[in-house]
């Protein structure tokens, strides 16, 4: 029993010390405070953002309405042009179909170049030439088919720009221009 009282001691000498700095430990207030994702901009678990539309969406969306695509994905620039070039084309189709409407309805309208007025009757005499050919009507229905492929590929294209921007919607790209005597040179930085 001799031999265990030492050997007890040697223990709560060895353990004391230990114990009594844990419990004189306080607990630290200054914490770091999380740091909050960008709004609108989910974080993935990899860590990266995610675009705020998928890549089908993002096409979709713009395929039908160009630019509005680019605009949920904060390109606005972009967004805007495509817009601007859909309201330039609908009101270029709009005034090319009246041209072709009128071309049409004066197509085989004639003018009288002079009247003869013998008693009751009026007799035409001579017509002038009208200038609304079938080669008129042929072009201005051309102008609409035109105007018609100029909407029809801006949706494309808006689709596809949008599309490629969901893609890449992780990509930090960097773009300056510097001015040169032989001209402005154009800098490219892509991190990855």
């Amino acid at each position: 029993m001799l031999r265990l009282i030492p050997c007890a001691l040697l223990v709560v000498t060895l353990v004391a010390p230990m114990g009594a700095p844990l419990a004189a430990q306080q607990r630290d207030t200054v914490m770091a405070k999380p740091v909050p994702p960008v709004t609108g901009a989910p974080l993935t678990q990899r860590g990266r953002f995610t675009p705020p539309l998928t890549p089908k969406r993002a096409f979709l969306y713009s395929s039908l309405l160009p630019g509005y695509g680019q605009s949920r994905l904060d390109r606005g620039t972009s967004g805007a042009l495509f817009a601007s070039i859909e309201l330039a084309a609908i009101v270029m189709v709009r005034r090319s179909r009246m041209d072709l409407r009128e071309a049409r309805r004066y197509q085989i309208d004639t003018l009288p170049n002079q009247y003869l007025v013998a008693g009751d009757s009026v007799i035409k005499n001579g017509s002038f030439t009208n200038r609304f050919t079938r080669d008129l009507v042929r072009t201005r229905r051309l102008h609409v088919e035109d105007w018609l492929a100029v909407v029809a590929f801006n949706h494309l294209f808006a689709g596809a720009d949008a599309f490629v921007s969901a893609q890449l919607w992780d990509v930090p790209v960097e773009l300056s221009a510097f001015p040169r005597p032989s001209g402005a040179v154009f800098v490219v930085t892509i991190r990855y």
